[in-house]
């Protein structure tokens, strides 16, 4: 409830999506774990959503899995198509074939939602990051 009693506020939790005792304490073990900042999403989406739009801009060109969850490429098409970020998709099963030249970013998830199917995410980073991307 965003009403609470009279008296130091310090320490209050409004509202549960951003801001309760539970979160704050996966985000201190994790950042803790990571020895890096950390910050919790309600969801994938949101997350997946926050750093989209945080790195990408008008002129890039993103890599995203044909059979991964459908929603992240209803994000692409209906968000980041019209500010000018446009994507191609490929299978995550052969997501390291084709290369990586030439895209900001590439996102793959595995294993993939709702198939099953799986990449090795280690190559998949390794080969990303040697063509500039992230």
């Amino acid at each position: 409830a965003i009403f609470h009693a009279p008296g130091d506020a310090t320490g209050f939790n409004q509202y549960g999506r951003f801001s309760n005792p539970t979160w704050d304490a996966v985000e201190h073990m994790l950042s803790h774990l990571e020895d890096a900042p950390c910050v919790g999403f309600p969801s994938g989406m949101a997350a997946i959503s926050a750093a989209f739009f945080a790195v990408l801009k008008a002129g890039d060109h993103i890599l995203l899995p044909s059979d991964g969850y459908h929603t992240t490429r209803a994000l692409a098409d209906r968000f980041l198509k019209p500010l000018g970020v446009t994507y191609d998709v490929r299978p995550t099963s052969t997501f390291l074939d084709g290369g990586f030249a030439g895209y900001r970013l590439a996102f793959v998830e595995t294993p993939a939602n709702p198939g099953l199917d799986i990449c090795d995410i280690a190559a998949v980073a390794e080969a990303v990051h040697k063509a500039g991307a992230l």
